[in-house]
């Protein structure tokens, strides 16, 4: 199945790669996203991290409000596996308010329906 994964995220990248070199800067945050999930396939946690994070910022400079959104929330779920509590909070409430902002409020109240019961399973309260 990894392996299929792997396929299929670098077809895509491939695709979308040629889309950004013929100047469609629009997409360049989808690479982003795709190189550091592929990056955790293949167990490259650095260049994960550094590929959300370009994919935060070349989504939010270029106004993709539910794109940058999506970026926080993979990045909180990336930290919330490495047990960095800090960035997976700090993650998660941007994620939030960019869902809020793109007035996707359902999504919010999944999200904190999900670390609430993430953090139950794992001995914490809720806050």
């Amino acid at each position: 199945k990894k392996r299929q994964m792997k396929k299929s995220a670098h077809k895509a990248m491939q695709l979308i790669r040629g889309w950004a070199k013929n100047g469609n800067v629009n997409v360049v945050h989808y690479l982003r996203i795709l190189e550091a999930e592929l990056d955790l396939l293949q167990g490259n946690v650095k260049k994960a991290e550094e590929s959300f994070k370009a994919a935060i910022t070349s989504s939010r400079r270029n106004g993709f409000r539910n794109d940058t959104a999506l970026a926080h929330e993979l990045s909180s779920s990336f930290y919330k596996a490495k047990g960095d509590d800090y960035w997976t909070k700090y993650h998660l409430e941007c994620s939030k308010s960019c869902y809020q902002e793109w007035e996707c409020s359902e999504k919010v109240k999944l999200l904190d329906e999900s670390f609430n019961e993430r953090n139950e399973e794992c001995g914490f309260s809720k806050r």
